[in-house]
């Protein structure tokens, strides 16, 4: 999984970040959410909620928010992040959970 979300982060377009993440579920451009395991719970019930009504797979990630940050290749913490354009990816085609 890590090596696909590296690979929509440098080929696709991705949005990280609750705030921008929310909004492009509400416009109805995500494809895709990624929560990472320590994603607050008031966040999350957000996010969850914008993705039931858009109809968007939301994928639980594993690790915290640094290892999903280390996933996307960035030296910060990552909890939210959508996928907008796979790019040479096939992160569209995992399970969720």
């Amino acid at each position: 999984m890590n090596k696909e979300i590296r690979q929509a982060v440098s080929t696709g377009k991705v949005i990280l970040g609750a705030d921008k993440s929310i909004k492009a579920l509400k416009l109805g451009r995500a494809k895709l959410v990624i929560l990472s395991s320590t994603c607050q719970k008031a966040v999350k019930d957000d996010i969850e909620h914008y993705a039931k009504l858009a109809n968007v797979p939301i994928y639980r990630y594993p690790g915290d928010g640094a290892e999903l940050g280390l996933a996307c290749g960035k030296p910060f913490f990552v909890n939210v992040m959508v996928i907008l354009e796979p790019g040479n990816s096939n992160i569209l085609n995992i399970g969720v959970a």
